[in-house]
């Protein structure tokens, strides 16, 4: 029997006709032409470009620079005795979050601080001009020799930082003490094997609690060009920070605190003695009757626009000098902004932004641990007393032992998992932005609605994006790593609410739901349905 085959393809509707012929008679067969084959061929033919309006995340591991390790820090200050820095909790909180940088022995402490004795002497507590800060120093001293024996010991802090490979960043006191205990503290380092580089000449003497020792900078200068010479001779390699003000990221002040300003421009008049200057960084607006949506576009707003604003100021001051951002975080602990969705995302969001700018060299976010609802990272828990009020007591049930990590703690953490193996920084750009209006003083103003950084090893084949959606809708980007489109597996952990007021036990206007609401959650997929929720911080995780 003799057979003869035709085979006619219809391109229009994507299907073929199969004739078959056989002594005299006609079979006609209708065969399936597959789609996903015509666009196999297509792959194989032509490399694929985005969609031209599509979202899309692109990564060019070609162009890198450095990792900046020392901005996944924190500032300690147990002052008030909660922790101590041998504490199993606080050991193994800080572990988890595998922190760069830990400040010793805090901000405004260190300015009393005696490393020899390891504590505070009781006359030196109320010696500033300010009552509050009088009371408050009074009042952790008390509370401190009930809990911890009145001391903050040196020794325990570098065990700490030693276990758990971190870098510290020591803060002298320049109030109480002399050049003589800085240059000893140096040298005890020194003979001890301590591998210490970053010192602060003080905390904050800008501001008028320190007026009846520091009224101009240049009595300042005066009295640290005193202690870095005596520091420097025991140990040339170290570098000292001053203390600049934060005036450039507060326009609001700008006019009217003049006396912040001179101080900055007394610092530039001499730079020789120092390496750095620190400025501690908070998003001062803490209005208590605005929306949480409005708080978004604030916080978000001043982020992205007064961020980089403030950064030319002190650039034009300082031009070869590095900047420590040795305290961050929003403003003022009643913020109702505070322990909220919201809170998690704008320190992600601050992170990001501080990755995109060059110059800042080390950060410390305020404050990892301590009592109350407002700044730490983890507290206490606190039972409700009649004494207590909005900041205090009422705690939710534990989700760790004695602790409550509080809805900042969940972004560090993956800030600290992103960073644990990384040594580099990729180019990073983002097509097709979504917008966000800010609110506030920004209102009107449009920005970008993500913000992302690449960071990993330099030659490895994984690859971490850190990123923020600032937007209350769900994106779904497409990722290209050096133009190609990535369409591989990713894991993706991220923090994310619907609620942009989500608390870990409430804060100064909400009581809270008395559960752990911020949490970290996980999806892993292929890259093509990757999509980032609205109101979150994450990482997605990469395999070449």
């Amino acid at each position: 029997m003799k057979f003869t085959l035709m085979l006619i393809v219809d391109t229009r509707f994507q299907f073929a006709n199969l004739y078959i012929f056989a002594n005299g008679f006609c079979r006609k067969f209708c065969v399936i032409w597959l789609v996903g084959m015509m666009l196999f061929l297509n792959i194989g033919c032509e490399k694929e470009k985005p969609s031209p309006d599509a979202l899309s995340l692109k990564i060019n591991t070609r162009i890198t620079q450095p990792l900046r390790q020392a901005l996944h820090g924190f500032n300690t200050n147990m002052m008030s005795g909660d922790y101590g820095y041998l504490d199993l909790d606080f050991v193994e909180l800080t572990k988890t979050l595998a922190p760069k940088t830990l400040r010793f022995p805090g901000g405004t402490v260190g300015n009393f601080y005696h490393w020899e004795i390891g504590g505070f002497l009781e006359d030196e507590m109320a010696s500033t001009l300010n009552t509050k800060l009088n009371q408050r120093n009074k009042g952790n001293y008390v509370k401190l020799q009930k809990r911890q024996d009145g001391k903050i010991l040196f020794d325990d802090f570098m065990q700490l930082c030693n276990t758990l490979e971190i870098t510290p960043v020591v803060v002298l006191n320049l109030w109480t003490g002399s050049p003589e205990e800085s240059a000893a503290w140096v040298r005890y380092t020194k003979d001890k094997g301590y591998d210490i580089e970053h010192w602060e000449l003080g905390n904050e003497y800008y501001l008028p609690h320190y007026l009846n020792k520091y009224p101009t900078a240049g009595t300042y200068v005066k009295e640290a060009k005193k202690h870095a010479a005596a520091m420097k001779a025991v140990n040339p390699n170290i570098k000292l920070s001053v203390c600049a003000t934060p005036i450039a990221f507060h326009k609001e002040g700008w006019l009217i605190k003049i006396p912040q300003r001179k101080w900055d421009e007394g610092l530039a008049a001499d730079t020789s003695f120092f390496d750095a200057y620190s400025v501690h960084v908070y998003a001062y607006k803490a209005v208590r009757k605005k929306e949480m949506e409005e708080m978004r576009g604030y916080l978000l707003g001043w982020i992205h626009f007064a961020i980089p604003e403030a950064l030319e100021y002190y650039q034009k001051l300082f031009p070869n000098k590095e900047m420590w951002i040795t305290e961050w975080n929003i403003a003022n602990p009643a913020n109702r902004v505070a322990n909220t969705q919201l809170h998690a995302l704008y320190a992600g969001d601050f992170f990001i932004k501080m990755l995109a700018l060059p110059n800042i060299t080390q950060a410390n976010f305020h404050v990892i641990a301590g009592v109350g609802k407002g700044f730490p990272v983890f507290s206490p828990i606190t039972p409700m007393n009649p004494r207590s009020f909005w900041k205090y007591g009422g705690e939710p049930e534990s989700d760790y032992g004695n602790t409550i990590r509080r809805a900042v703690y969940p972004t560090f953490q993956l800030i600290g998992e992103a960073f644990a193996q990384a040594d580099t920084q990729f180019t990073t750009s983002i097509q097709n932005q979504p917008a966000l209006l800010g609110a506030i003083e920004y209102a009107g103003k449009e920005m970008s609605g993500l913000q992302a950084q690449t960071v990993g090893k330099k030659n490895a084949k994984n690859l971490v994006i850190l990123v923020s959606n600032r937007t209350n809708e769900d994106h779904t980007p497409q990722i290209f790593i050096d133009g190609k489109h990535y369409k591989g597996s990713v894991t993706y952990r991220y923090v994310a609410n619907e609620r942009l007021n989500a608390t870990n036990g409430g804060n100064a206007e909400m009581e809270g739901s008395g559960e752990i609401e911020v949490r970290i959650q996980e999806w892993t997929g292929k890259a093509t349905t990757l999509t980032i929720p609205k109101n979150s911080f994450g990482i997605v995780k990469i395999m070449k």
